[in-house]
């Protein structure tokens, strides 16, 4: 080795020394977790449980920003433009990831191509509720009254778009119940309103547990793969005969494309010791979501992908566009 390649390779080495204890160190500042919704609804909450139990075991504070709009588009394309250093994560949904790219004609980011899975952090699903004093007592009951009463059966949801309006469109498609929608602006004013005897059914996220527990609403049915385990006596829509009805809502963590792969993997480390945690367990299952059991990147991106496929045809049968 001549002196100049001696030179050129005790630089290259004093590089490679000096980047990784900065990359060994990662996080070595504040984390921002951008929460597409609004303050106040469960994005809210499960965005505070996550960023309340990583950061202890990150060592670095970690933050809920929120940044809503366009049924989480803005929030999303906010982190997709983000500097890829692993301190922007997404708090992305399904509804953001797989849904959103076939009811908007363009998005301003590519739910594949722009992020960087990270780790699945939980499931859930909706709930099919009526009124407590409702004569609808089962699955079957709602549907054998729309199909009694053509046109006057109406439900409520989040809003259009939302899961809660697919599963709408999916209970009307899979049953042939004449029923009619009714968006609402977030699943409050649409529980207050099933509440007063506005609307006749809705399906809306576990937030609507408590109304259930206390026998203001009762529950029909959930709409997930599986029954809750946050209230596992919920039998699913298709234990109740509607074959081919499953609504999964999901939550997970994404970066921007581009982040380097130490820090998705310290980050994915970091969540999956999290889910283990007993008392972050709890606090999910009170709030009525289960902790994802499978948390590798590498199920996160297949998730997307293969949701993606699913709500693409289902919503071209509908016709559902939102621009």
């Amino acid at each position: 080795m001549n002196r100049k390649e001696f030179l050129r390779f005790g630089l290259g080495a004093l590089a490679a020394g000096a980047a990784w204890p900065a990359l060994a160190a990662y996080p070595d500042k504040l984390v921002m977790l951008i929460v597409p919704y609004p303050p106040g609804g469960m994005g809210s909450t499960f965005g505070n449980i996550v960023s309340e139990a990583l950061t202890p075991k990150l060592g670095e504070n970690v933050v809920v920003d929120y940044k809503a709009g366009a049924n989480g588009a803005l929030g999303a394309a906010y982190v997709a433009k983000a500097q890829p250093d692993g301190y922007t994560l997404l708090m992305a949904v399904n509804s953001t990831m797989a849904i959103n790219p076939h009811l908007y004609s363009k998005l301003p980011f590519d739910p594949v191509k722009d992020f960087a899975p990270v780790s699945m952090i939980f499931t859930n699903a909706n709930v099919l509720v009526v009124n407590a004093s409702s004569p609808v007592r089962s699955v079957k009951d709602l549907i054998a009254y729309a199909k009694a009463n053509p046109g006057k059966v109406n439900y409520g949801s989040a809003g259009n778009g939302s899961t809660p309006h697919l599963s709408g469109e999916m209970f009307r498609q899979l049953t042939g119940a004449p029923v009619v929608h009714v968006p609402y602006k977030g699943a409050g004013p649409a529980i207050v309103d099933l509440l007063g005897g506005q609307i006749d059914f809705l399906f809306v996220d576990t937030s609507v547990l408590p109304q259930v527990r206390s026998g203001k609403l009762r529950a029909l049915a959930v709409t997930g793969r599986t029954r809750l385990g946050a209230a596992p006596e919920l039998r699913t829509m298709e234990e109740e005969g509607v074959k081919g009805f499953v609504v999964d809502t999901w939550y997970s963590i994404c970066a921007p494309a581009g982040t380097p792969p130490e820090a998705v993997q310290r980050l994915n480390t970091e969540i999956a010791k999290m889910l283990a945690d007993p008392t972050v367990r709890r606090r999910m299952r009170d709030v009525g979501v289960d902790p994802a059991e499978d948390t590798s990147a590498a199920y996160l991106q297949k998730t997307i992908q293969a949701d993606s496929a699913r709500w693409k045809k289902f919503i071209q049968s509908t016709n559902i566009h939102l621009d």
